[in-house]
């Protein structure tokens, strides 16, 4: 019997019927040679075979008595494999666009709470002869990184399977009772409270450290504590999804990355930047001040490999105020050093497991009248939306001989964050997941197909630095998101202050006209937008 931590069990408190915690992937595999018929069954008696290496899989919830304490996870006995693993096929002609729409309709679906909280649906008919398998799991069981972590035991590396590992078989644990789960309840509850008693100190010096970094930067930042600008995005949503996708060379952020003295996560922040640009502008919808992006932070140390969330976040500014992509870039770059920098003072007393009586009753209702009363789209955001980065694997991944070619993560918007971008590398690409609101961006995928110009907008600006055989010295010493001046345009007085970057050479950078040079008058839309197959390999 495992107790769910706080931030497991949050997962299942924020739940309602229009936001089903659900994270999983799409797994496109090439055309085989075998028939449908065996390439399901393949797939349903691999899967079956690596139980016993997937605990997580064989148990389901346990709730505390009158709600309590968070839950528990106990063994099941016996799984219905027909509700967990399931066979569909697209119409004719199975394009990524149907993929897709199938894909929001079956993410949408909450999971079954009296059930072990995952499910494979293996989707046939794919054009030009492959198939995908979408895998679903609660994100109260585990986080993307731990979910990476079970496909690479699901998938194989190699085009013959793997022989399963023998593990020794053992029965089902014995159920709690009535009294051993209140025992335990209130156990947890004491043991909370010494722990809170014995961290107050390091928390205190944590809070100390924190106060004293921000007031060094204060005089220089009349509007702190700011919160997001208003968008689109920014409003509760329905329990309806829609689903985009995009492919982009990792080695090519790369380049931009070492080229610009920025990391790889900063150039995928900077491409969404400017592909929400793109969006936002030629919806006349572009707010003056940059959007704000809430970009998690693993807490996982090395070595642990349990299947749960360990996970925070930090507040990254995107810089949408800004036109010239290399400033962009490098402003986002300084705003998430900074933010990261605050964290990890912090971060040894984090607290990621904190309950107190009657929880799951009493956030569980705060959740539901909150979707009631749509109170997202009044109340001030902190952020506009979530982009999270996660280490995929490296080498091939096969299903029933088949190879597979992409590996796109998919998410979950939330009330009051309609939109939700996920990036997973795999091979030699990073794959990203546009989940949203279908009811809120019904256009998902033309954010998505904007990701891919806006990866040949930093490359040509890059490349015409080197070209030129100009060294730009960046001096950026940006403060946290929520201690950055108002945006001023790119050049004034005050934005020197916050990002102080060398002006770049007149020819060096082309600006795309989609981009808006001043804050205040943001332009259209510019330029044909590339099908979802295109790659960046024009450049």
């Amino acid at each position: 019997m495992n107790r769910l931590s706080a931030l497991d069990a949050g997962f299942l408190y924020l739940e309602t019927p229009e936001t089903p915690m659900n994270i999983g992937s799409v797994t496109i595999f090439a055309p085989t040679t075998a028939s449908r018929d065996t390439i399901f069954q393949r797939f349903r008696d691999h899967t079956v075979a690596r139980l016993d290496l997937l605990p997580s899989y064989r148990r389901r919830l346990q709730m505390t008595p009158l709600g309590i304490d968070h839950p528990v996870w106990v063994d099941e006995e016996k799984l219905d494999l027909d509700y967990h693993i399931r066979r569909r096929a697209l119409p004719y002609p199975g394009s990524m666009e149907q993929l897709r729409s199938l894909i929001g309709e079956l993410h949408m679906m909450p999971l079954d709470r009296a059930r072990p909280l995952w499910q494979y649906h293996l989707i046939e008919a794919l054009e030009g002869g492959g198939f995908a398998v979408y895998a679903k799991v609660h994100h109260a069981d585990m986080d993307g990184v731990s979910g990476i972590a079970t496909m690479s035991v699901v998938f194989d590396f190699s085009p013959d399977p793997a022989p399963v590992p023998a593990t020794k078989a053992t029965g089902p644990a014995q159920k709690p009772n009535f009294v051993q789960l209140m025992g335990n309840a209130l156990r947890d509850f004491v043991g909370q409270d010494l722990r809170l008693v014995r961290a107050a100190p390091s928390f205190a010096l944590a809070l100390a450290r924190v106060a004293r970094r921000t007031a060094r930067t204060f005089r220089l930042l009349p509007d702190s504590l700011r919160l997001a600008p208003k968008t689109p995005f920014n409003v509760s949503i329905s329990s309806e999804r829609s689903y985009g996708t995009a492919s982009i060379s990792l080695a090519d952020v790369k380049r931009i990355a070492k080229a610009r003295n920025a990391t790889v996560n900063d150039v995928v922040l900077a491409i969404c930047a400017g592909a929400l640009c793109r969006y936002l502008s030629a919806r006349k919808a572009l707010p003056r001040k940059p959007l704000i992006a809430a970009v998690p932070v693993s807490l996982r140390e090395p070595g642990h490999t349990e299947l749960n969330n360990q996970v925070a976040a930090v507040l990254c500014s995107l810089a949408t105020d800004v036109a010239d992509p290399l400033q962009r870039l490098a402003a986002i770059a300084a705003s998430a050093e900074d933010s990261k920098r605050r964290f990890f003072d912090i971060r040894d007393i984090w607290p990621s497991d904190i309950s107190f009586f009657g929880a799951p009753v009493l956030v569980t209702g705060l959740a539901r009248l909150a979707a009631y009363t749509r109170i997202s789209g009044i109340l001030p955001n902190v952020m506009n939306l979530w982009i999270s980065s996660i280490p995929g694997p490296q080498q091939p991944m096969y299903c029933a001989g088949a190879r597979a070619l992409h590996y796109f993560p998919v998410s979950i918007p939330f009330h009051g964050l309609a939109l939700e971008i996920t990036t997973q590398s795999y091979l030699d690409d990073i794959e990203f997941g546009l989940t949203a609101c279908r009811a809120t961006v019904p256009d998902v995928q033309a954010i998505a197909d904007d990701m891919i110009q806006e990866l040949a907008v930093l490359k040509r600006a890059t490349d015409a630095i080197s070209d030129a055989g100009a060294v730009e010295v960046i001096d950026i010493a940006a403060p946290a998101i929520a201690e950055q001046a108002p945006p001023r345009e790119v050049g004034s007085r005050a934005a020197r202050e916050t990002v102080s970057l060398r002006p770049l050479p007149a020819a060096a950078i082309q600006v795309e006209k989609h981009l808006p040079r001043r804050p205040r008058k943001p332009a259209r839309s510019g330029g044909p937008i590339p099908t979802p197959s295109t790659k960046s390999k024009h450049d």
